[in-house]
C-alpha cells in the first residue's frame, strides 16, 4: 500500500511540473506575441543600438520645437509614436510625508520625423565629463587661498602666491570649458538616427 502511495504521490509530483513548464511557455509565448505584433523604433550611432522603444514603455525626447517630452507609448504605428505625456509631483499623505505622484495628460502622436534628439543616460564618471569636479576643486581653493590670505592681511597677489592662483584659476577655467562643452543629449543627425521597424516586415 506504501508502494502505492508513494507511486501515486511521485505521479502526482510529475503532473504538476509539467503542468508547470506548460504555463511557462504559454506566458512565454503571449509575452513575446505580444512584442511581435507592434512595431517599435529603435535608437543608433551608426549600426550600434543605443536604445530600443516598445509599446508601453516609458520615453523622454526632445522635439524639433525644442519641447521636452516624458511619456508612455501606448502605441507605434504608422512611423508615429501614441503617447500619454506624464509629469511627477510631489505631495503629502495623510501623515503628512512626502509622497511621489505621477500626473497623467492627454494623448499626443508625434511623427519620428520630429523628434529632434535623445537624453543622455547616466554616464560614467560624469562629474569629471562634465568638468563639475575640477569647478569644484579650482574654485575651491581659490575661495580658501583668498580667505586665508585676507585673514591674515597678506597680499593675494604676492609673487609666491601668484603660481598657486594661478594654477587654480587654470583648473576652474578648466571645468568651466568641460561644462560648456559636455553634452547632455544625443541629437538626430549625422551621427546618430531612429530606425522605425514595422512588425509586419519582421515578421
Amino acid at each position: 500500500m506504501q508502494a502505492g502511495f508513494n507511486k501515486l504521490l511521485q505521479s502526482s509530483v510529475v503532473f504538476l511540473k509539467m503542468n508547470r513548464c506548460i504555463l511557462i511557455l504559454i506566458t512565454a509565448f503571449i509575452f513575446t506575441s505580444s512584442f511581435a505584433q507592434s512595431d517599435f523604433i529603435q535608437f543608433k550611432k551608426k549600426d550600434k543600438v543605443i536604445d530600443t522603444w516598445f509599446k508601453d514603455n516609458y520615453i523622454t525626447l526632445q522635439l524639433d520645437n525644442g519641447q521636452w517630452v516624458d511619456a508612455v507609448i501606448y502605441k507605434i504605428q504608422y512611423d508615429s509614436l501614441y503617447l500619454r505625456p506624464y509629469a511627477l509631483q510631489i505631495g503629502y499623505n495623510r501623515l503628512g510625508l512626502n509622497t511621489l505622484d505621477t500626473i497623467y495628460y492627454g494623448f499626443m502622436t508625434i511623427n519620428v520625423n520630429h523628434i529632434k534628439a535623445f537624453p543622455k543616460k547616466d554616464e560614467g564618471f560624469s562629474y569629471v565629463k562634465n568638468g563639475l569636479i575640477f569647478k569644484i576643486a579650482g574654485g575651491g581653493y581659490l575661495l580658501l587661498n583668498a580667505i586665508n590670505t585676507l585673514s591674515d592681511h597678506d597680499d593675494f597677489f604676492a609673487s609666491d602666491n601668484i603660481p598657486k592662483i594661478s594654477i587654480a584659476a587654470g583648473v576652474l577655467a578648466l571645468g568651466v570649458v568641460l561644462g560648456l562643452t559636455h553634452k547632455t543629449t544625443y541629437v538626430i543627425g549625422k551621427k546618430y538616427h531612429i530606425e522605425y521597424i514595422s512588425a509586419k516586415a519582421s515578421s
